[in-house]
């Protein structure tokens, strides 16, 4: 079943960007093979552990955007898909997305996944994952484009328990309450009004595709936080690049922002067994 989904979802990308056949030949064909040749020019990049990342955005108020597998895909124009979830390839996107990532701005943390991207294919084998090799080919080839080797990087798996078992929600949620927070993501209904800050506000993004939204999703953000003091809000968005581009554009503006992703889901099920 797992894999009629998979090939469910390739076709469709092929369907809403004919073109995108070609960078997935490449993908799968050529890079599959030359990728790891590619893991010497980032012996020198410093990442940090997943402790020094949230201590970095505790501690220096800073905003995080996390870039996986999935956007190196978007920047070779391929549209992103997972079971029912999308975010079709955009042209101007994918401009966007190479900007944020290419961002030394002192106040935004870019975050990445070293421990993936720089394994190689006889690890991926020995620790019984090898059909994951191929997701990032993309990372270890193109990655060296982008970033600004003697930057210090965060690690994107920071949220992530089955990465991060120690994940310290005390200090996290502290370090949230102490601020108006506003909650960007889909069905937010499953929140169900739930207070982390001294405030709590909620936009409601779509379920897919949001960028087709990220002007509307904006002057919603923007609009509520006016009603706050700049330095004491949290801007915590899950919506899939879209979030990383917010985290961004709103960094610029003075904002913190956090792009999330799943960490949501997780803190909602601490919240709910404490």
């Amino acid at each position: 079943m797992r894999q009629l989904t998979i090939w469910s979802n390739r076709f469709k990308k092929f369907r809403d960007y004919p073109l995108a056949v070609v960078p997935f030949l490449k993908k799968y064909f050529y890079y599959n093979w030359v990728a790891d040749s590619y893991l010497k020019y980032y012996k020198d990049v410093q990442f940090l552990d997943y402790q020094a990342t949230i201590e970095s955005l505790i501690k220096e108020n800073r905003s995080f955007v996390r870039f996986g597998d999935d956007v190196f895909d978007m920047l070779e124009g391929i549209g992103l898909y997972f079971n029912d979830w999308r975010q079709r390839y955009e042209p101007d996107l994918a401009k966007r997305l190479l900007e944020v990532l290419s961002s030394s701005h002192s106040k935004l943390l870019v975050g990445f996944n070293p421990e993936l991207i720089l394994m190689s294919k006889r690890e991926f084998k020995e620790r019984g994952i090898p059909e994951q090799y191929h997701y990032w080919t993309n990372s270890k080839i193109y990655l060296k484009d982008y970033i600004n080797f003697g930057q210090v990087y965060g690690r994107a798996l920071s949220f992530q328990e089955r990465y991060y078992p120690e994940l310290p929600y005390d200090k996290i949620f502290l370090y949230l309450k102490n601020k108006h927070l506003i909650i960007v993501a889909s069905n937010i209904s499953r929140f169900k009004n739930q207070r982390f800050g001294l405030t709590t506000d909620y936009v409601e993004g779509p379920s897919s595709d949001a960028w087709s939204v990220y002007l509307e999703l904006m002057e919603n953000v923007k609009s509520i936080a006016l009603r706050y003091p700049k330095k004491q809000i949290l801007i915590m968005s899950s919506l899939g690049p879209t979030s990383k581009v917010m985290a961004y554009d709103l960094t610029l503006d003075g904002y913190t922002v956090w792009d999330t992703g799943q960490f949501f889901d997780l803190a909602l099920k601490k919240v709910s067994a404490s």
